[in-house]
């Protein structure tokens, strides 16, 4: 056999540094098994069965939760304090029959003023829960049927309940186009710093494209504060959260998901948990670190950049990325993170890796000191026999959220170091856009995730559908809550067997359909004074200003904490009132202005010319960026499409940001 002659290949490997080789050493003693616990004695067993026997373990819920079932109780205390004994709620509720049940749902209905049958089945599922956990049982279920019985039946009609469904709408990739356009050209609102329009841009390309719910990107947890829920702190709890599966009053109806999580599925995922000693190979290189995360929202660490190589001989290597978003509902119960992968997209006002990349450069988090312009990273190459080269983040910036919010500084406002960006300020931003483009709906981050799910499920398996939406499997909750209701499909030219309309049924099917730009946004101050006062505002007003009594300072009074309860109350009956005279004058515009123009038109009146509105940017940058992105360009080189992506990348790095 003759002898193979081989080269010596001189392996290039990396240099390391003290502060690598102190990290490697922090990481292999992160791994080290846990020492054994020695065997303690029977008795002490024995006495933990025994505990454990005569006491109720009672679920740690999550912090909404809480506040779902604390609110309940000060209703169903209310309600006790009006019966002939007076007897506390825990006593009453521990016996609850039927009638009792009924008599709790008519007392919401006369005092709360119930509007909606919805809000009522809420109430009636919160206080359902209310009695599981109390009683450690459930409520009878012919007791349970006859209470629903009655809430459909007598108590709708004796009340006169709304029983109208709000609409659904679905954003299509048109209607999210639109949204861009006006948010880059045309949108006159201004933000404290610039970084936030290039990072709400990117929050709404992550939601058409993942289908996510908002909680997953930014921080949904409220402010933090002394938060007491009286009727549940004497409950001894056990460790861990419990996800009810969300019974928020913004997610009233089939999107809340209720009723569809198996909360006994998780024990199928015990045979995949370790139940030794452990090995090596069951632990994640990312479980090896124990600093915690400060916020729940979208981390460097969720996202991997990466350049692959081209599989065209010739082409330039790609940029791809990979988005964990692990923050789902449900995720403190039973974590099932999901990834999703992202590449380079020709047009860059869709591409969210131009837009991440131009936020990883101003916050200066590549780990390679090197990458600190666009071009560089769009035109890496990868080297050596790999197929992708990561592109790592500072070991510092790994916790740190991709969208931040804004704060004050000494020479004026930047972007916050650490605070995550709020969901609060998310969804205001959100709403401005919708009404600002003209849509007749509101613009919640549902219109994305339906729009999302409806595309998913013409072109994926239900299998993929469900892993896109964080569904459980064959649990029917897109059907139930996220199908469009405009069916998408030409049923009368299928069953008159003739070419369907496709490109007018798409139209038909998505948000735009309704649209109108000259849709006003604010009321007219004529309008405004040309409406009565509300009599609860000014009757809240005569109220303070007897106590007040002419005085200008109430500071020390006897008065001032019930002259200060009154003006926070007037202050957000004023903010009420003033929503919906602005929802309802804009409805009615939607109304008016179609009939209008068909008078008109059959009156022999010409048409008016709509001449849209210039808008004049004050910062040359963003005019720029405005005219680049938002100009499609077809029939253009690769070379061209990566050069114009990296100007659209420069542009939003040159951005005061």
């Amino acid at each position: 056999m003759v002898a193979r002659k081989s080269a010596t290949v001189n392996l290039r490997l990396p240099q390391t540094s003290l502060s690598n080789l102190a990290r490697l050493k922090d990481r292999v003693e992160r791994r080290r098994p846990k020492p054994k616990v020695q065997p303690r004695a029977p008795e002490y067993y024995q006495n933990l069965i025994d505990q454990h026997n005569e006491t109720t373990v009672k679920a740690n819920y999550a912090d909404s939760t809480k506040d779902n079932l604390q609110d309940i109780i000060d209703k169903f205390s209310r309600f006790c304090a009006h019966l002939p004994k007076r007897r506390p709620w825990r006593t009453i509720i521990l016996n609850c029959s039927k009638g009792t049940t009924i008599a709790f749902l008519i007392h919401i209905c006369e005092v709360d003023r119930v509007k909606k049958r919805s809000t009522i089945h809420q109430y009636y599922l919160r206080f359902k829960m209310l009695f599981n956990r109390e009683n450690g049982r459930h409520m009878d279920t012919n007791d349970a049927k006859e209470a629903l019985a009655y809430m459909y039946g007598p108590l709708t009609r004796d009340y006169d309940l709304d029983i109208t469904v709000k609409e659904k709408p679905v954003l299509g990739v048109d209607d999210l186009l639109l949204l861009l356009n006006h948010h880059w050209a045309r949108d006159t609102s201004t933000f404290p710093t610039e970084r936030h329009r290039v990072q709400f841009a990117l929050i709404l390309l992550l939601l058409f494209a993942t289908g996510c719910r908002p909680a997953e990107l930014v921080d949904a947890n409220k402010k933090k504060k002394m938060r007491r829920w009286p009727g549940l702190e004497d409950d001894d709890i056990c460790d861990g959260d419990v996800d009810d599966n969300g019974f928020e009053d913004a997610e009233v109806g089939a999107d809340a998901d209720f009723g569809f999580d198996d909360h006994d599925s998780a024990v199928a995922d015990l045979g995949s948990e370790n139940d030794g000693n452990g090995s090596d190979d069951d632990v994640a290189m990312s479980d090896v670190e124990t600093e915690l995360r400060q916020f729940d929202a979208l981390c460097y660490e969720d996202v991997r950049l990466l350049v692959v190589r081209n599989p065209v001989a010739g082409e330039l290597d790609l940029l791809a990325m990979e988005v964990k978003l692990a923050h789902h509902k449900g995720a403190k119960r039973r974590p099932k993170p999901t990834i999703f992968f992202f590449t380079e997209v020709d047009d860059p006002i869709f591409c969210p890796i131009t837009h991440l990349v131009s936020l990883v450069i101003a916050d200066e988090a590549f780990e390679a000191p090197s990458l600190t312009t666009a071009e560089r990273v769009f035109e890496h190459k990868v080297w050596g026999p790999v197929v992708s080269t990561p592109l790592s983040w500072k070991q510092e910036m790994l916790k740190t959220p991709i969208f931040r919010q804004d704060e004050k500084a000494a020479d004026g406002v930047g972007t916050s170091p650490t605070p995550a960006l709020t969901y609060s300020q998310f969804r205001d931003c959100l709403n401005r856009l919708g009404l600002a483009a003209g849509f007749l709906e509101k613009l919640t981050s549902y219109c994305f995730r339906r729009g999302t799910a409806n595309v998913v499920d013409r072109t994926a398996t239900d299998a993929v559908r469900d892993q896109v939406m964080r569904h459980n499997p064959n649990s029917a909750v897109y059907n139930g809550a996220y199908i469009n209701e405009r069916v998408p499909f030409d049923v009368l030219s299928a069953v008159l067997e003739r070419p369907s309309a496709d490109g007018i049924l798409r139209m038909l099917t998505h948000m735009s359909l309704m649209r109108d730009p000259r849709a006003p946004v604010h009321v007219p101050d004529d309008v405004l004074a040309a409406l009565p006062p509300d009599p609860s505002i000014v009757d809240l007003e005569e109220q303070r200003a007897q106590l007040k009594a002419g005085a200008y300072r109430i500071q020390g009074t006897e008065v001032e904490a019930e002259v200060r309860r009154l003006t926070a109350e007037i202050g957000t009956a004023r903010t009420r009132r003033r929503n919906i005279i602005s929802e309802e004058y804009r409805a009615d515009y939607f109304r008016r202005r179609p009939l209008e123009d068909i008078e008109r038109q059959n009156c022999g009146q010409q048409e008016d010319e709509y001449i849209e509105p210039v808008v004049e940017h004050q910062i040359p940058e963003r005019a720029q960026l405005a005219e680049l992105i938002c100009t499609h360009v077809a029939d253009i080189t690769p070379q061209d499409i990566v050069a114009r992506r990296i100007h659209s990348a420069d542009h939003q790095i040159a951005i005061p940001i």
